[in-house]
């Protein structure tokens, strides 16, 4: 579908659609709904036919006792009158258990530039192919798709092949239940609760394929916004064997939408 998606993108390129908007998400991840994980903030911008995306997280509670982590994730590209998500750039600043890495990712002109800082030691058997790092989405741009899709048809629906400079895999998004309305974190109004499946497809370790092949089928709500150009995810769940761990919306900020070229 990812190959489907591009070749499409440059063929039904249209001039971009006049409507804007931008969500400031500050979200708090906790296990059981109970023991705190860490702080996330998302700033989604979409004006103009240009998006950006920020993420921010650092680990709290359980989450800093056994995998101290802080990272910050950008990215930004196109969004056509048709839909369609065309990613130019990502990065990630990331500090986890006492190491630090860096992540660069340009696309643009059939091509695709990756910088990582320090490289990566072992990129997985099989490792993700040229082929698959073209046509994947970086995971903040996956993320864009996905709310710009369920803004449009108010559907949970499509394949969205992802690389983050090492990792290929697979975001499978399919229907859950419409929720009549949310109160919470600042937001009062309809959501589209979806299924999200993490499919690895390939860079991992061959030993850990047991382990991968086991991982949950989880959650996704989106704020359904009349007008919007997007919808902002509010919630995101992924099952333990005993109880849940998740995204819950603390503050939902609406500040005033303008986007640079990515």
């Amino acid at each position: 579908m990812r190959c489907l998606i591009l070749a499409l993108a440059g063929a039904l390129w249209l001039s971009a659609p006049a409507r804007a908007d931008r969500y400031l998400l500050d979200y708090r991840g906790a296990v059981f709904g109970v023991f705190g994980l860490g702080d996330v903030t998302l700033d989604i911008n979409v004006a103009d036919g240009r998006y950006q995306v920020r993420a921010d997280l650092e680990s709290r509670g359980l989450l800093a006792l056994f995998e101290p982590t802080d990272l910050t994730a950008n990215a930004g590209g196109l969004v056509t009158r048709a839909g369609l998500v065309d990613w130019r750039s990502y990065s990630l600043d990331h500090h986890y258990s006492r190491k630090h890495r860096v992540v660069e990712m340009r696309r643009g002109d059939g091509r695709l530039d990756v910088s990582i800082t320090p490289n990566y030691r072992e990129w997985g058997d099989p490792p993700a192919s040229p082929h698959q790092r073209m046509n994947s989405r970086d995971p903040l741009s996956s993320l864009i798709a996905m709310s710009v899709f369920v803004a449009r048809t108010r559907q949970c629906a499509g394949d969205y092949d992802t690389f983050d400079g090492r990792f290929h895999y697979r975001l499978e998004l399919r229907p859950g239940r419409y929720r009549e309305r949310l109160r919470d974190g600042g937001y009062d109004g309809p959501v589209m609760q979806c299924r999200l499946r993490y499919v690895p497809v390939a860079g991992f370790e061959r030993r850990d394929g047991g382990r991968r092949n086991r991982i949950p089928v989880g959650e996704i709500w989106f704020a359904l916004i009349d007008a919007a150009p997007f919808a902002p995810p509010v919630r995101a769940f992924t099952p333990l064997p005993i109880g849940r761990a998740g995204l819950t919306l603390r503050r939902m900020i609406k500040p005033e939408a303008r986007v640079e070229d990515p």
